[in-house]
C-alpha cells in the first residue's frame, strides 16, 4: 500500500494551473509538420512525444492562444532532458524561435490562401553570432493563436532510450503552462554530411543588397563575410549552396577561395553537425568566346579540388531549361570535359535524345512535373525510361521543382491573376503550401531513385524579405527565397545574420527522412524502403493527400526497422 508521498505525480497534461494568466491563455503542444496560422485551434496536448536518432534535430510547436482576451508578453523557458541512468540532453540543444507571420496578398495558387502565415525564425539566441535576440516576448492577440518553433538537437554521443523535460511558458512573467516533451533516442545516428546530393543557387550579390544596401558586392570583402554565413546557415539544414562566382579564381590564386569556401568543402565548420561538408560544387568559369580560357581554369579548378582531396561533385551547369537544340550544350560540354569535370543540364530525357546530347550530359536533371505524365503511366514508368541513361558510365539523375508546383508567372510579377493556378498537389517550396508539400520532395528523391536535388535560388528578393508579399516571385510565395535577412533593426542584437524559415526547417527534416530510408537500405532492406516512401508518396502530385501523421509512422516504422537490422547483425 503506497503512503501519500508514493502517490503518483501528476503529468502536467493533467495540471490546470488557475493563475489569471492562464486562465485567458490556452496553450498546447504540437509537432512541426503543420503551420500554425492565427485562426488555428490550439491543440488540447500539453504532452509532445518525439522520436529521433543521434545526431538529428527534431521540431515541435508551442501554440498559445488567446482564449479570453489578450495574452501579454509571452516567453519560453526550456530544461534539460532526463534519460537513461544519468543521461542528460543539456538545454542548450533545444533552441527557441518565435515565428514571424509573413503577409500574403495574393495567393500562389489555388490552394494557397491569402492573410498571414507563419515563415521567419527569430532566434532567441541566434546560432551565428550566439546573440540575443528581440525574439521575446510575443503578444498574442484576443482570439488568435502565435506559435514557437523549438528545434531539439540530440548530439550524436547520446546514449539512447527514453528521456524526458519539461517547457514552461509564461505571460508577463507568470507560468500559465508547463509542457511535457518526451523524447524517444534511437540507437542509430544519422550521418552530419546528406547523402543525397543537394546544389541550392546562392546569389551573393543579393545577400549585399538586403545586408550593405548595395546593389552588388564590390569586392572580396564585402562577399565572403556572406557566403561564411549563408553556406554555414544551409549545411546546418543538410543542404549545400552552389558555389558563387566570384569564389572562383580568376588568375590562378587560391588562397581567398581557401580561406572562405575550403573549411565547407574540408567540413571544418562548426558544429552542431559535427564534419559536415558540402556536397557538391559548381564551377563558376564561362567563356563562350574563348574556350580555351574555360578549358584552362576549370583544369585548375579541378587539380586544386584534388590536391586538396576535397571529394564534392564538381560539374559545370552547362544549360538551363533549352527549349531547342541550342548549340552552347555541346561546345560548352567539350570545355568541360576536357578539363574533366562533369555536366548538368536541366531538361529531360526526350530532349536529351532529340539533340543527341548523351555524351555530352552527364547529370540530366529534369523538373518533376515533367516526370508526373499520366498519359505514359506516371511517374514510376517515365523514371524508368531513364535507366539506360543511368547505365552509361559516370552518369547521375537529379531533379527539382519549380514554378511548375504552383503556376508559373513572370519573375516579378505578384498579382491576382496568379491566384486563379490550377497546378495543385505538387511538392512545393513557397510559403502557401502545406508543411507536408515542404518536406515531400527527399521522400520522392529516395522512392524514385534521384541522387541528387536542384533549386534555383535560395535568396531571391532577400532585400524585401519583410515587406507584404516581398518574397512573391513568378507567381509564388517564398519561391526561391528560403531566408530573410537578420537586420538588428528587426530582430535585435548587434550583428546581421540569417533568418531562417519554417519553409528551410521542413527541408531539412525532409533530408533527415532521406537519411532514414538511405540507412535502411545501406542495411539490406532496399525493397522495404522504397515500398515506405512510395506508400506515402504515390504520386508527386498527390502530396497534399497524405497526412504529417502518416509520415511520421512511416518514419516510426523505418526506424524500428533499421534496429532490427542492426540487432541481428550484432548476434551475428
Amino acid at each position: 500500500m503506497r503512503g501519500a508521498a508514493d502517490a503518483p505525480r501528476p503529468s502536467p497534461v493533467d495540471r490546470e494551473d488557475r493563475r489569471p494568466g492562464a486562465r485567458a491563455a490556452s496553450v498546447g503542444v504540437t509537432h512541426g509538420t503543420i503551420k500554425i496560422r492565427p485562426g488555428a485551434l490550439p491543440p488540447a496536448a500539453r504532452t509532445i512525444a518525439l522520436d529521433a536518432a543521434r545526431n538529428e534535430f527534431e521540431p515541435f510547436q508551442i501554440v498559445v492562444a488567446g482564449r479570453r482576451g489578450p495574452v501579454p508578453r509571452v516567453t519560453a523557458r526550456v530544461h534539460e532532458l532526463a534519460g537513461p541512468g544519468h543521461a542528460r540532453i543539456a538545454a542548450s540543444n533545444l533552441r527557441l524561435y518565435a515565428e514571424r507571420l509573413y503577409e500574403v496578398n495574393y495567393r500562389s495558387n489555388v490552394e494557397g490562401a491569402r492573410g498571414p502565415w507563419p515563415d521567419a525564425l527569430v532566434p532567441e539566441v541566434d546560432a551565428y553570432a550566439g546573440e540575443r535576440r528581440a525574439a521575446f516576448p510575443i503578444d498574442v492577440p484576443s482570439g488568435e493563436a502565435r506559435a514557437i518553433w523549438v528545434d531539439v538537437f540530440v548530439p550524436p554521443d547520446t546514449r539512447p532510450g527514453p528521456y524526458r523535460g519539461t517547457v514552461d511558458v509564461l505571460s508577463d512573467g507568470e507560468r500559465i503552462a508547463e509542457l511535457e516533451v518526451r523524447l524517444n533516442v534511437r540507437r542509430f545516428a544519422l550521418p552530419s554530411t546528406a547523402s543525397l546530393k543537394t546544389s541550392f543557387g546562392f546569389s551573393v550579390d543579393v545577400a549585399c543588397r538586403a545586408h550593405l544596401g548595395k546593389r552588388f558586392c564590390d569586392d572580396e570583402a564585402d562577399a565572403a563575410p556572406l557566403v561564411r554565413l549563408y553556406t554555414r546557415a544551409a549545411l546546418l539544414h543538410r543542404v549545400t549552396l552552389m558555389s558563387p562566382y566570384y569564389t572562383m579564381p580568376q588568375d590562378g590564386g587560391w588562397t581567398r577561395f581557401d580561406e572562405t569556401a575550403g573549411p565547407f568543402l574540408a567540413g571544418d565548420g562548426a558544429g552542431p553537425l559535427a564534419g559536415a561538408r558540402l556536397t557538391t560544387f559548381r564551377s563558376g568559369y564561362r567563356r563562350d568566346g574563348d574556350p580555351g580560357w574555360t578549358r584552362t581554369r576549370a583544369i585548375e579548378a579541378r587539380a586544386h579540388f584534388e590536391a586538396r582531396r576535397w571529394p564534392q561533385t564538381v560539374f559545370d551547369y552547362v544549360f538551363d531549361e533549352p527549349h531547342a537544340c541550342v548549340p552552347q550544350v555541346k561546345g560548352r560540354a567539350a570545355a568541360a570535359h576536357a578539363a574533366g569535370l562533369r555536366t548538368l543540364v536541366t531538361t529531360d530525357l526526350d530532349r536529351v535524345e532529340a539533340c543527341g546530347w548523351k555524351d555530352d550530359v552527364d547529370i540530366l536533371c529534369p523538373v518533376v512535373n515533367q516526370l508526373e505524365r499520366r498519359d505514359r503511366g506516371g511517374l514510376a514508368r517515365e523514371r524508368a525510361r531513364y535507366d539506360a541513361f543511368l547505365a552509361r558510365p559516370g552518369k547521375e539523375l537529379w531533379w527539382y521543382q519549380s514554378c511548375m508546383s504552383h503556376g508559373c508567372r513572370p519573375e516579378d510579377e505578384c498579382s491576382a491573376a496568379q491566384e486563379a493556378d490550377t497546378a495543385a498537389g505538387w511538392p512545393s517550396y513557397v510559403i502557401d503550401a502545406s508543411a507536408v508539400q515542404n518536406r515531400a520532395m527527399e521522400w520522392l528523391s529516395f522512392a524514385y531513385g534521384f541522387q541528387g536535388e536542384l533549386y534555383f535560388e535560395s535568396i531571391m528578393h532577400l532585400d524585401r524579405a519583410w515587406r507584404p508579399s516581398g518574397l512573391c516571385a513568378f507567381g509564388g510565395q517564398g519561391d526561391g527565397g528560403l531566408f530573410y535577412p537578420g537586420d538588428p533593426a528587426v530582430i535585435g542584437g548587434r550583428t546581421w545574420v540569417p533568418v531562417e524559415s519554417i519553409r528551410l526547417k521542413l527541408i531539412r527534416e525532409g533530408m533527415e527522412d532521406y537519411e532514414y530510408l538511405h540507412l535502411l537500405a545501406a542495411l539490406g532492406d532496399a525493397r522495404g524502403a522504397r515500398e515506405e516512401a512510395r506508400r506515402l508518396f504515390p504520386a508527386a502530385d498527390r502530396t497534399t493527400e497524405t497526412s504529417p501523421e502518416a509520415l511520421y509512422a512511416a518514419r516510426r516504422r523505418i526506424a524500428d526497422r533499421i534496429e532490427a537490422l542492426m540487432a541481428r547483425k550484432v548476434e551475428r
